[in-house]
């Protein structure tokens, strides 16, 4: 995994690139002007910390997005307990831990 300082640098390679191939601009007073050095210094900081973020975070997001729905556990978990079937418990823990194989957690 990369430290903070390498994303940095990839961010500012990034951006630097396309700064000179298309242009970066904001708009001001409805007017379209080129960024300063000062905008850009934060855009590759903002860039870089987003980056890292998904780096170290990025599963989780992914996790919430793929497990099954709380409505789904109830109704496993309720019928499992009530003695009925366990067909739905057991598709439930088969399809939770499905999510954390795709999603696992970034290696320290």
């Amino acid at each position: 995994m990369a430290n903070l300082d390498e994303i940095k640098s990839s961010a500012r390679a990034e951006l630097q690139e396309l700064r000179d191939t298309e242009g970066i601009f904001k708009q001001v007073n409805q007017a379209k002007i080129a960024i300063t050095d000062e905008d850009f210094e934060q855009m590759v900081l903002d860039k870089a910390y987003y980056d890292f973020d998904q780096q170290e975070n990025g599963y989780k997001t992914a996790r919430q997005a793929a497990y099954p729905s709380v409505m789904d556990f109830i109704e496993a978990y309720t019928e499992k307990e009530i003695g009925e079937d366990s067909t739905k418990w057991d598709a439930y823990v088969i399809k939770y831990n499905q999510v954390r194989t795709d999603n696992p957690k970034p290696s320290e």
